[in-house]
């Protein structure tokens, strides 16, 4: 389907450069061809490129997307305009801690929108 086609067009080719792995995460014992290019036109081949790709040209909008979905599963709620600031400042605190998890989750336990969830008794501080 032509609808299905614009979307599959973005997302197939990071799932080509993975093709190494089954379904599982384990790599395939048979080679395979993981070479691919993304719909910017950009070429990559497997796990190495696509790495190389998102950390030297995509880091930022991978580091904020990383962000947007921990701090909503952690909120257990949709990220609302309110939460760009702290979205902003994990992003920051991410990077002089060189991308450590432990800083992100850091950052969001020590938040006010996750020491204030509704339905919670307050955190004392």
């Amino acid at each position: 389907m032509a609808a299905c086609a614009k979307c599959h067009a973005r997302i197939d080719p990071y799932g080509f450069a993975l093709e190494q792995f089954d379904t599982v995460g384990r790599q395939r014992s048979d080679p395979v061809d993981t070479a691919t290019t993304l719909f910017n036109g950009t070429r990559i081949e497997g796990l190495e490129g696509l790495r190389s790709y998102l950390t030297e040209q995509r880091r930022d909008d991978f580091v904020r997307q990383f962000c947007r979905k921990l701090l909503g599963y952690a909120l257990g709620r949709e990220i609302q305009l309110s939460d760009e600031s702290l979205l902003t400042d994990m992003q920051d605190i991410l990077e002089a801690r060189d991308f450590r998890f432990s800083a992100a989750v850091e950052a969001i336990v020590t938040s006010h929108p996750f020491r204030k969830i509704r339905g919670r008794e307050s955190i004392p501080e």
